[in-house]
């Protein structure tokens, strides 16, 4: 017999298919005021990365306050500075390139597009991984399993969520650039850093090119049940999932 879980997993699974591909034919029927604010898979450029094709090249950035693992501990991100020593996964200790911002203002009352904030809440990736609630834009890679995956594939309502920012018009966003893309250390949590267009990914990028590759993903998680047939990037997502509504049963 088929197990809970795996039987559990299936149909959320099945039932996210279908929820998307309704609201897909919804939107094609129903004409939408702002064509460009579609935020729900981060970067629509084919390749998934968290750091092109978005807010003026900035994808891969950090709300106003974020503190990032330096040489001399966690520092807020808007008090680094060139030259400065981030911790890096890959690199060891690295010099800072360059720290850059823009403001973020909604529209038509919402945040939209690839620079829309997502958080991570404190423990949403493994134990105590952040170790505080990270806000990060939609676009932005988070290192899991050996692969990097945009924050707004993995919003799963629960522990990654898109936030709100209730009460507030604009938020302020922060990236770094290093000599070479990397892994940094943020609240705790594994981040990629900002990578240039032409620029090689550190380790393997995972995204879902639009809605059909999402569909096709949780079309494969729900046919695990019968023959598991899952991608990298299906087992991630559903792993989290998971978590996440261990996390909120046992809350």
């Amino acid at each position: 017999m088929f197990k809970t879980g795996k039987v559990n997993r299936s149909r959320r699974n099945a039932l996210k298919a279908g929820s998307i591909t309704l609201g897909a034919v919804l939107a094609s029927i129903v004409p939408r005021r702002n064509a460009s604010a579609d935020p729900g898979n981060g970067n629509q450029n084919g390749n998934g990365n968290g750091g092109n094709g978005n807010h003026n090249g900035w994808g891969s950035c950090f709300l106003r306050g974020t503190r990032i693992l330096t040489r001399n501990g966690y520092r807020p991100i808007e008090d680094l500075a060139v030259g400065g020593v981030v911790s890096t996964r890959f690199g060891g200790f690295t010099p800072i390139k360059a720290v850059d911002s823009f403001t973020l203002a909604r529209e038509a009352g919402a945040w939209v597009g690839a620079s829309r904030p997502v958080r991570v809440k404190r423990g949403a990736l493994g134990e105590n991984v952040p170790a505080a609630d990270l806000c990060l834009t939609a676009s932005h890679a988070l290192f899991v399993d050996g692969y990097l995956m945009p924050a707004g594939n993995l919003a799963n309502g629960i522990s990654i969520v898109f936030e709100t920012a209730d009460g507030q018009d604009t938020l302020d966003f922060f990236h770094i650039a290093l000599e070479q893309h990397d892994v940094i250390d943020a609240e705790g949590a594994p981040c990629e850093s900002l990578r240039a267009p032409a620029a090689e990914p550190c380790v393997p990028l995972l995204g879902f090119n639009g809605g059909k590759s999402e569909v096709r993903s949780r079309v494969r998680s729900a046919l695990s049940l019968i023959v598991d047939r899952r991608q990298p990037i299906d087992i991630i997502r559903d792993g989290l999932e998971e978590r996440a509504r261990e996390w909120a049963q046992a809350a």
